[in-house]
């Protein structure tokens, strides 16, 4: 009996803990931004700082600019929110390729009523921004 409850226990809070991820690119395409990693790293900070707070981020472990911070739902769920610029090729108008980032957010935790909006919202503000510079290109391939 005990076994069961503890199995049981253990499946509940695996199936709590998901994941999902926002990128500007899919299957259909998207946009690459050519823009030079200091602009696209301030624009990282400030997609997320806009809903997390700035003494909670952390820069991310990868070769390319990305910050991590937390949000919770109650006492004890959270979800950890990545935002990331991978870099990527993009091909202009003209058929030149041009180098560039793709932003993507993800969130993975248990606190998936907090988590997927406030990733949605951080995608949202980065693509909003990347679309103001003028410097999108179509989605070749990531480097």
């Amino acid at each position: 009996m005990t076994i069961r409850i503890v199995a049981l226990l253990a499946l509940t809070f695996l199936a709590a803990c998901t994941g999902s991820t926002v990128t500007s690119v899919d299957k259909h395409g998207g946009n690459v931004y050519a823009l030079p990693v200091e602009v696209v790293d301030r624009m990282l900070v400030d997609a997320m700082t806009a809903e997390i707070p700035s003494g909670e981020l952390r820069r991310g472990s990868t070769t390319y600019p990305s910050y991590s911070g937390e949000v919770m739902w109650g006492a004890i769920d959270t979800d950890t929110i990545t935002a990331a610029a991978k870099p990527a090729i993009g091909r202009k108008l003209d058929g030149t390729e041009v180098d560039g980032f793709v932003f993507e957010v993800s969130r993975y935790g248990t606190a998936p009523a907090t988590g997927k909006p406030t990733a949605k919202r951080i995608h949202a503000k980065l693509q909003a921004d990347a679309e103001l510079t003028g410097t999108g290109a179509a989605f070749v391939t990531f480097k």
